[in-house]
């Protein structure tokens, strides 16, 4: 399993490849999201955040899961900070 993530303009991508398929969530207004991730990903206890009706983030016992529409995608812990840099790049 892989995550790949990019922001073009207001938009943040983040694409999750597994061996038998690939997701890809759309998260509009993201411009934060990288910082907040990062944010999340050091310290797991912080406030989730709360960007409706666009997307949520929150930590959960195995990593955090980013909400966006009808969509989500859980991010394992290892792979977080990673997506927060890709995000921030």
């Amino acid at each position: 399993m892989t995550f790949n993530a990019a922001i073009s303009g207001s938009t943040a991508t983040i694409t999750v490849t597994t061996t038998a398929n690939s997701t890809t969530l759309r998260v509009p207004n993201a411009t934060a999201l990288g910082d907040q991730l990062a944010a999340i990903a050091t310290n797991p206890s912080a406030a989730p955040v709360d960007q409706t009706p666009d997307y949520l983030v929150y930590p959960t016992d195995n990593g955090v899961r980013v909400t966006s529409g009808p969509g989500h995608v859980d991010i394992p812990w290892r792979w977080v900070m990673p997506i927060a840099s890709q995000l921030n790049a």
